[in-house]
């Protein structure tokens, strides 16, 4: 039983991805691999008991299915814990992550909140320099109407009183009679022309 052991220990009993064996000390009162033979021993030809074949087959067998399940065990254990490790390590990520975003949409909002308010206060005052400028607009095109008003008013004033010193020479049935006799008394002759160059020329009379 023991030489199945032996054997398969030297086949790879151990699985490939564990830690090496340990160097354990020689126990006390026990030879090293480097001491001598004893002397009953010298010449003694040691000769390995004979081998089972069907129970080493059933022995590797079991050794392969254990190996196989170890292995598959430890590969799960270590999964599980590189899992868990990163989760941690997500979770707190992430919770800095959320803490860094609340601290970014804080700022801003605020920022948001003090270019609303720069912007509200600029549109006030473009709206007020707009009023200013209707009621200057309008000042100045009511003092425009009032001018050209005032400008009319003079000229028909002007244009009354001229009027009024051409009636004085107007014929009414009161002076018609003292126009007649002053049209008589200082006729007047209509009869001349004007040359190309602009001269007038009248007729001669006889005896002038």
């Amino acid at each position: 039983m023991w030489v199945l052991l032996r054997a398969l220990s030297r086949r790879g009993a151990r699985p490939p991805c564990g830690p090496p064996a340990p160097l354990l000390p020689p126990a006390r009162g026990r030879k090293t691999r480097h001491d001598p033979p004893t002397k009953s021993k010298v010449g003694r030809v040691a000769t390995p008991p004979s081998v089972d074949v069907a129970e080493f087959f059933v022995l590797s067998e079991r050794y392969r299915q254990y190996r196989q399940t170890v292995r598959a065990l430890r590969l799960e254990f270590v999964s599980e814990v590189r899992r868990k490790v990163y989760e941690a390590r997500a979770g707190v990520l992430a919770e800095r992550k959320a803490r860094e975003d609340a601290a970014e949409h804080r700022e801003l909002m605020a920022w948001n909140r003090a270019e609303n308010r720069r912007l509200r206060e600029l549109r006030i005052e473009r709206l007020r320099q707009e009023a200013r400028d209707r009621e200057r607009q309008q000042a100045e095109e009511n003092a425009r109407q009032a001018r050209e008003a005032e400008a009319f008013v003079q000229l028909k004033e002007r244009e009354v009183l001229r009027l009024q010193e051409e009636a004085k020479n107007f014929i009414t049935r009161e002076n018609l009679e003292a126009r007649v006799e002053e049209a008589l008394d200082s006729p007047k002759s209509y009869n001349w022309a004007v040359t190309r160059e602009g001269l007038v020329v009248r007729p001669q009379h006889k005896g002038s």
